[in-house]
């Protein structure tokens, strides 16, 4: 079996598929949208993405194709849905950006810049890796003493 890295994803225990750093950002946007309490249409990603419709349906279909079923999306309708399969993978993106965020600021740096390094990193980063992170930043948030030691480290 292919190990997960920058060109595959895994969708729950074991199934990977392959995506680019775009289509995790699209599956990502359409999360967004469907967590607000919106159905996701082509023209809120457009505008989200800062891209073009005929942008952002050349992505739907190729993640709505058989070998990826990504998100529900036809043709002529403007409705997208992710399927079960994108919504995991969509979670996980979205698990592993928080971690790197939480992480990047524990350190000592700007939310801004925190929030933009994690846009960039979440999409190369094993799994195996942002778990172990959000090990470590969920000890260092539970343990007094490790949070004063990274109190003392933020001041330097």
């Amino acid at each position: 079996m292919l190990e997960p890295s920058k060109n595959f994803r895994q969708v729950g225990d074991t199934l990977l598929v392959k995506l680019s750093k775009s289509m995790e950002q699209y599956l990502e946007t359409i999360y967004e949208i469907e967590s607000s309490g919106k159905v996701a249409s082509v023209t809120d990603i457009a505008e989200t993405r800062g891209v073009k419709s005929p942008s952002v349906t050349y992505v739907l279909r190729k993640l709505s194709e058989p070998d990826l079923k990504l998100v529900n999306y036809k043709r002529y309708t403007r409705e997208v849905s992710l399927t079960k399969k994108g919504k995991k993978i969509a979670e996980r993106l979205e698990k592993t950006h928080e971690t790197l965020r939480w992480f990047f600021e524990m350190i000592g740096l700007d939310s801004a810049v925190a929030n933009d390094d994690a846009c960039e990193i979440e999409h190369i980063v094993r799994p195996e890796t942002v778990d172990k992170l959000t090990e470590f930043v969920e000890w260092v948030q539970t343990n007094p003493k490790a949070a004063k030691l990274l109190s003392e480290f933020q001041s330097q």
